[in-house]
């Protein structure tokens, strides 16, 4: 059997995964509990959390459970998968500030149009100027301006979810999704397929 460290950011031994053997992930287990043994937060030690994944992915790796069961090698599979899942939330802001939502039965969705009418109005006008952005200059002035957006509403993010204002949560994490819109939308400019319409 394999002995992994189920150790949390703070060195802490991790309740949800045992340390022997290969066990399933507890259904109550949060991916805040099994990548950072903390509760859910959306301000994170991303570099602990990077640690974190590849030491639990190497637990599982085909490699350290070859000697185990067929029932623990399919375990350690159906693990693998999950905790790839978990780290790809967390990692990126936008997807954890999703998860955090759904954990507060306050999901917000992906196609989800309720935007107040600032919001659309800005975008809008985001994307008529990067259709008329005619050199690589006027658009890096532009994904400069959203990158600066972004990085602002993220930030109020972690106040929001600090604060448990949920309802700000909810409508930062639209404005989140909008902006990382016009951030592909920039991207598919520079590449020079056509622009997709917003819905």
């Amino acid at each position: 059997n394999i002995q992994p460290d189920y150790t949390s950011a703070r060195g802490q031994r991790n309740p949800h995964m045992l340390e022997v053997a290969i066990q399933a992930v507890s259904s109550t287990a949060t991916y805040f509990d099994i990548l950072l043994g903390v509760p859910p937060t959306f301000t994170i030690d991303t570099a602990q959390l990077r640690r974190n994944f590849l030491r639990l992915q190497q637990a599982v790796h085909p490699d350290s459970v070859s000697q185990l069961s067929a029932v623990e090698r399919q375990l350690a599979e159906s693990q693998s998968s999950w905790i790839n899942h978990a780290y790809s939330t967390l990692k990126d802001p936008l997807q954890r500030a999703h998860y955090m939502l759904e954990l507060r039965n306050a999901a917000v969705r992906e196609d989800d149009n309720v935007v107040d009418p600032e919001l659309l109005s800005e975008i809008m006008e985001t994307r008529e100027a990067i259709e008329a952005a005619g050199s690589e200059a006027e658009i890096a002035a532009l994904r400069e301006i959203n990158d600066e957006e972004i990085k602002e509403t993220v930030r109020m993010l972690e106040q929001a979810f600090g604060e448990e204002e949920m309802e700000e949560a909810q409508h930062l994490t639209r404005r989140l999704q909008y902006l990382k819109r016009v951030d592909q939308t920039i991207q598919e400019w520079e590449l020079g397929p056509p622009i997709e319409e917003y819905h």
